[in-house]
């Protein structure tokens, strides 16, 4: 695994495991500069800017009482999966002990806000992939950060050929962390 390095100012020098993960943090920090806002609003995303990690982003829009809305999914993440869960609460699709600790996840990129990153192990039928997730807040049109902005993305593609027909199941997460936003 190669690391790369994002450097912006505003964001605490963050190592990932992708050369991906590390161009969409610099691309949400370029958002930063844009706009002059710690949480830049979601008006300010253009996909035309990230055409190559299109594949790979996800858009949920959190809302009360607990609902994760998933306004967005890559076709990287649909075909990996297999789901598409456009128009659906994240929440409901997550194992039940799992789903008070992503609303507390969610909750804190968006109250606090920061960004964060992790390790999670998907399991297949022949192999377990590890993708590598990178989040940041973004806001409505009233400036509250109400929006979660990800990339997702295998950390050895080559891997993924071998998943076989089975559904994925998550397995553990690693290597967790937030990051400072600037905030």
């Amino acid at each position: 695994m190669r690391d790369i390095v994002a450097s912006d100012d505003k964001l605490v020098a963050a190592t990932f495991q992708t050369p991906e993960c590390g161009l969409f943090a610099a691309h949400y920090a370029s958002l930063q500069r844009d706009t002059g806002l710690v949480v830049p609003p979601r008006k300010a995303f253009n996909p035309a800017k990230a055409r190559s990690l299109l594949p790979y982003v996800s858009l949920l829009e959190i809302k009360e009482p607990k609902l994760a809305l998933v306004r967005l999914v890559g076709t990287a993440i649909v075909n990996r999966t297999r789901i598409d869960n456009t128009g659906r609460n994240l929440l409901d699709m997550l194992p039940e002990q799992s789903r008070d600790w992503s609303w507390g996840h969610f909750k804190r990129l968006t109250d606090t806000p920061c960004g964060s990153t992790f390790l999670s192990k998907e399991d297949y039928e022949h192999v377990s992939l590890w993708i590598e997730v990178v989040s940041f807040p973004l806001a409505d049109m009233d400036g509250v950060a109400r929006f979660i902005l990800s990339l997702s993305i295998e950390v050895d593609r080559q891997q993924l050929a071998l998943r076989g027909s089975q559904a994925m199941q998550i397995g553990e997460l690693s290597g967790y962390r937030y990051l400072d936003i600037g905030n």
